[in-house]
């Protein structure tokens, strides 16, 4: 272990929410040297970069001509920092460097869910193809295959499995659940494991440890009542179905 200068740290996340609930976990573990990390949303940063404020502009996610989109935010960011935009008094092969001064590491949340936008984003932070590896930063992805599914907005989950490539990177394995019953994590396990070119296809999630006691369910409990699969005819069926259920397993806990 050692210490880095939480200045130098960039958190980059999807959404507002999520990061002021990183900031959140980091404060709670860092105390008072969690305020010096910055954690952005990848628009919030790209803005930061670009000066811009979509304050006065009319603007959407699909922009037409004459309006500022979030990915043109992205786009412009990602010129600025390979030189293909110039700034007066700022020489192109130094923007990077200029307007990265100071950090040296990113941290980058939910990584399989990255677009191919954001993929170069990333890349023209961390200097990735920089032929001088000093001018690289470091970088941690955090991200599960597993979890990939926004297909739908050109989400691709082939950046995270390329990641070690790309950054000749260590892999690490997070496979303690924190939330979930030991039936959940047991049948949810079973289910996942038939899902082909899996990143954790030999690491098995479990229950944490000090969750550990949980990993023999209560002999009072049927097998059948830990995962069920269940045919509702409509949203108020399933919502009924579910609070009976509830009550039923809270009265075989109490015995």
């Amino acid at each position: 272990a050692k210490s880095v200068d939480p200045s130098s740290i960039l958190i980059l996340c999807f959404n507002h929410q999520t990061m002021l609930e990183l900031k959140k976990r980091i404060k709670k573990i860092a105390g008072q040297s969690a305020d010096f990390v910055t954690a952005m949303t990848y628009h919030g940063f790209a803005m930061r970069l670009t000066g811009r404020s979509f304050m006065g502009y009319a603007f959407n996610d699909n922009p037409g001509e004459g309006k500022l989109g979030f990915d043109n935010i992205i786009d412009e960011a990602i010129d600025i920092l390979t030189g293909k935009k110039e700034f007066a008094g700022i020489d192109p092969s130094e923007a990077r460097e200029y307007y990265l001064a100071g950090f040296r590491y990113i941290l980058v949340d939910e990584y399989q869910d990255i677009d191919e936008r954001q993929y170069r984003f990333i890349s023209a932070l961390t200097g990735r193809l920089e032929q001088d590896t000093d001018a690289r930063i470091s970088i941690m992805a955090v991200g599960d295959d597993d979890q990939s599914i926004y297909g739908f907005r050109n989400a691709n989950v082939a950046f995270i499995k390329q990641f070690k490539q790309d950054y000749d990177a260590k892999t690490f394995y997070l496979v303690e659940n924190y939330r979930s019953s030991y039936p959940i994590i047991q049948a949810s396990a079973s289910f996942i494991a038939q899902n082909e070119n899996r990143m954790k296809k030999d690491q098995s999630c479990r229950i944490n440890r000090k969750r550990k006691v949980w990993e023999k369910k209560p002999e009072n409990l049927d097998k059948m009542d830990c995962v069920q699969i269940i045919h509702a005819a409509d949203i108020a069926s399933q919502a009924n179905f579910v609070a009976e259920t509830i009550k039923k397993m809270a009265k075989q806990w109490q015995k």
